[in-house]
């Protein structure tokens, strides 16, 4: 686990660092790393991005209540939009849960109405995000 905490904290970490906090050697440090690759634990190195310094810090999360017919072809539009970032299936009051980042209010008022007016959308809960208690670690927000 503390290779995993190392590089989820940085994943440019060097093996000569984490070997040092995990008091083994470079290499025993590449084989584990490169198991967890190969046992699909890690699956991709990636990038985290400022929101704020991009300009892109209107963070809302999106319910939808649909139509069980229509499931698969809301997920299909929704999951390609750039500006859809995680989207789940959930049980509970709503079917489908994403989260949505722009740079202005304008832009999520934009996406609420053209994008969810998509054929067998039954309701939508909309949360805009005010502040943080915790960060989000790959977004910032």
């Amino acid at each position: 686990m503390k290779i995993i905490q190392s590089l989820t904290e940085d994943a440019r970490t060097t093996y000569r660092s984490m070997a040092e906090v995990a008091g083994v050697s470079e290499a025993t440090i590449k084989n584990r790393i490169d198991r967890l690759i190969e046992e699909g634990v890690i699956t991709k190195f990636t990038v985290m991005l400022d929101y704020h310094k991009l300009g892109r810090a209107i963070k809302s999360f999106i319910g939808l209540k649909v139509q069980p017919a229509k499931l698969q072809a809301i997920v299909d539009h929704m999951k390609v939009h750039p500006d859809v970032h995680v989207l789940y299936r959930t049980s509970g009051d709503v079917d489908l849960l994403f989260e949505v980042i722009f740079e202005k209010m304008e832009d999520l008022n934009t996406f609420l109405e053209t994008e969810l007016a998509l054929d067998g959308i039954l309701g939508t809960v909309v949360t805009i995000v005010i502040g943080p208690y915790k960060r989000c670690p790959w977004t910032g927000l």
